[in-house]
């Protein structure tokens, strides 16, 4: 383990080592500012909208319920829960709703006890199928896939004698048969999840969700064109799922054929060049096999076509970037930062850029982009690395140490992990930077905007 090289050393570099080391390894919820989010999420639709139609209704009870959950007045919203399942049958159980409003919430108090209120509507209401869905998904998330199992076993006879609410039991099913596929997807037992994806399409033909993994599925069981078949129906269904090349192309890139990744690409491309999401999906993947200068055609053609589009201005200043163009990256960031100055992404990756200037102005700047992110998301791993990496690049050790208190425990982006590698890098600690470099690399599937300098640094740090 990593941390066990901290161990050995001594004084104030062991401080700052340990600190870094530890947040490598630690991985938990996101920042605050995402349950915030969350909690936005939390409407009507959400909560019951898969059990009755708003045309005859405005089912008031339950917004004056959301609010009361969102000002902390649990007691409230519940009182108002029982007046609307009083007044409206048909509603899911009251236990249920309010479980939903707590799952809402995602920390781990919320979530244990919507838990406990599912238990208790079990006892409650035993015949009613939808707390041990609830439950069921939440062992899904979790990775606990034989608890999954078990509870999508027991719940079926319960879906298949529900007859309270005809809609509700519509729902049951359609969730009942995604489960079962999901636990048979991940442990990667095609033939069955291909028998449960079939039923979810023939119980509901225009959900786009149950065409896009049934040919997933159809994929991996190696009938490529039948997969298409089923993308490219998801896609008439719902114009926002990706294209059906490109989608395909995933699927050849995860499988380990970039050939006939790049061929799938490159027909998306051909038949939507003027869909951003399209352009923006293959310039990412050329990206990752290390095709800048093609990278670099496509995302050149975005901003062309659309000059003001801040998904083709970050592509084109992330590819600058990457081949070593800061001043076109610097340029491009600004820009964005003009048409929207509240943009996370690109006042990180301008404060990274300007830190490298000679210039004390341009690093004072560069700081203070660095601060507008960490102030605004006191939590957020990405903001905190690229503060404390600037302070320590500006010579600011006091600060720099500082500012390790508060890089929290978040989940660390594998560009900010970058950045604590070269500085255990500086720090002389090569052995623990050989290490995490090599376990960055490794990495496959995703944006790596710092790979040729992980690449050029563990060259150089093995050869020392």
């Amino acid at each position: 383990m990593v941390s066990s090289k901290a161990n050995i050393v001594s004084g104030r570099a062991a401080v700052v080592l340990a600190a870094l080391v530890a947040l490598l390894v630690v991985s938990s919820a996101g920042p605050l500012h995402a349950q915030q989010n969350a909690l936005k999420q939390l409407t009507k639709k959400n909560l019951i909208g898969n059990s009755v139609s708003f045309s005859n209704n405005d089912y008031s009870e339950i917004d004056k319920a959301i609010q009361r959950f969102r000002n902390g007045d649990t007691e409230s919203a519940l009182e108002f829960l029982k007046s609307a399942k009083a007044k409206y049958p048909k509603l899911p159980p009251v236990e249920v709703i309010l479980a939903k409003m707590y799952f809402a919430v995602r920390n781990a108090n919320a979530i244990k006890a919507g838990r406990i209120l599912l238990e208790r509507t079990i006892v409650n209401d035993p015949k009613d199928p939808e707390a041990y869905l609830l439950l069921a998904d939440q062992a899904f998330v979790n990775r606990r896939i034989t608890e999954a199992f078990a509870l999508f076993e027991l719940v079926d006879p319960l879906v298949q004698e529900f007859s309270g609410n005809s809609k509700r039991k519509q729902d049951f099913s359609i969730r009942l048969l995604a489960g079962r596929a999901a636990v048979a997807e991940s442990r990667q037992q095609w033939e069955e999840a291909l028998i449960w994806l079939k039923k979810w399409v023939d119980l509901a033909p225009e959900n786009a969700a149950s065409h896009q993994r049934l040919g997933s599925t159809l994929f991996h069981l190696k009938k490529p064109k039948e997969a298409l078949q089923s993308l490219r129906k998801s896609r008439e269904l719902n114009a926002q799922v990706p294209h059906p090349y490109v989608a395909l192309g995933r699927l050849f890139s995860r499988d380990g054929d970039n050939e006939k990744a790049y061929v799938a690409f490159s027909k998306a491309y051909e038949e939507d060049k003027k869909d951003v999401k399209v352009a923006q999906a293959f310039a990412e993947w050329l990206i990752q096999q290390d095709k800048l200068d093609e990278a670099q055609k496509i995302a050149e053609a975005m901003v062309a076509k659309t000059p003001d589009s801040i998904s083709a201005l970050m592509m084109d200043g992330i590819v600058a970037q990457m081949q070593g163009r800061d001043d076109h990256a610097i340029q491009t960031m600004t820009k964005i930062l003009n048409l929207d100055p509240s943009h996370f992404i690109a006042t990180d990756m301008l404060s990274l850029l300007l830190i490298e200037s000679e210039q004390a102005s341009e690093q004072d700047r560069a700081l203070r982009y660095a601060q507008m992110n960490s102030q605004r998301f006191p939590e957020n791993a990405r903001a905190n690395v690229t503060r404390a990496w600037i302070l320590h690049r500006m010579g600011r050790e006091a600060e720099f140490q500082e500012a390790l208190k508060k890089l929290g425990r978040s989940q660390v982006p594998i560009d900010s992990a970058f950045l604590i590698a070269k500085i255990m890098a500086e720090q002389g600690k090569n052995d623990v930077a050989i290490q995490e470099l090599e376990r960055l690399l490794k990495q496959k599937g995703q944006l790596f905007v710092s790979r040729r300098e992980a690449e050029a640094l563990l060259t150089k740090l093995k050869s020392e």
